[in-house]
């Protein structure tokens, strides 16, 4: 099952990469933008050092960083994706220090090490998210520092919780069991620190970063929701019947109308945000 369930996130994550990247800086705009503003400051890169972000997506964690180290550093962006690593090539190629790979975050086998690791919105995503937090602390060098971002609970990110629901209520589909990857999976921030303290991280800190997302309607969120915006689930929404997809934007819009005011629709997006530091 969990070699099934990678396959299935990386040709999930392939079809949504060029949508992603489109969304990169309205993304920036909003509660990730603030989870990584403060990751940066948790792990402090600085002139020269070497980074290394792992699922990174379209790369706007490590792009920042590659600000931090200047020329005589290094920033590896990776991902498990390779439609998703061409895109960050083409991002990053007017900065020399920065590379772009295509890596399994569970088993990167890199064969050199870091003074920091970032990975915002992949841990939760991942099989075996303990694994990679482990792996990742083999990639740093003695004092290297983690800085991580995942998605707080389902109940305190009703921006997307309410378009799950939504799926599978009109789906017919169990909600995921505990344990199972998915975007709520490391959601309690106890959890995160058990995780990373386990993983040999030391000075381990915990905090949340809690905003809210804002749109004009119901209708112009479910538009956002069921485009790339939503990332793969926008992939799960555009592979389904027309009617079956007709009914769960019905569905969601009336879930999401007792959040709408004069001024539109505002919901609560809450991560968690956490950092180490590798010791020895």
């Amino acid at each position: 099952m969990t070699e099934e369930h990678r396959e299935a996130s990386r040709a999930q994550w392939e079809q949504a990469a060029k949508g992603w990247a489109a969304e990169a800086e309205e993304r920036e705009r909003g509660p990730v933008g603030r989870a990584a503003d403060r990751m940066l400051e948790a792990a402090a890169p600085r002139p020269g050092e070497r980074v290394v972000e792992l699922a990174c997506g379209a790369g706007d964690v490590g792009l920042r960083a590659a600000e931090a180290v200047g020329p005589d550093g290094r920033v590896l962006l990776t991902d498990f994706a390779e439609p998703m690593v061409e895109l960050v090539r083409e991002r990053a190629r007017d900065l020399p220090q920065v590379d772009a790979r295509t890596l399994d975050a569970e088993d990167p086998n890199l064969g050199e090490r870091f003074d920091v690791a970032l990975c915002r919105l992949g841990y939760m995503l991942m099989p075996d998210p303990a694994r990679a937090l482990r792996a990742t602390h083999d990639l740093l060098e003695p004092g290297g520092r983690l800085a991580l971002a995942v998605w707080a609970e389902a109940g305190r990110n009703p921006w997307l919780s309410l378009l799950f629901d939504a799926v599978m209520g009109v789906l017919g589909a169990p909600p995921p069991a505990p344990g199972m990857p998915g975007p709520f999976a490391l959601g309690d921030p106890a959890r995160v620190e058990e995780l990373v303290s386990a993983a040999g991280f030391t000075d381990v800190v915990v905090d949340e970063v809690e905003d809210v997302r804002a749109f004009a309607s119901p209708e112009a969120w479910w538009e956002e929701m069921r485009s790339n915006a939503g990332g793969p689930i926008a992939t799960v929404l555009a592979a389904l019947p027309e009617e079956q997809r007709a009914r769960i934007g019905d569905r969601a819009m009336a879930a999401a109308r007792p959040f709408a005011d004069a001024g539109g629709l505002r919901f609560l997006a809450t991560l968690v945000v956490a950092s180490g530091v590798r010791r020895s």
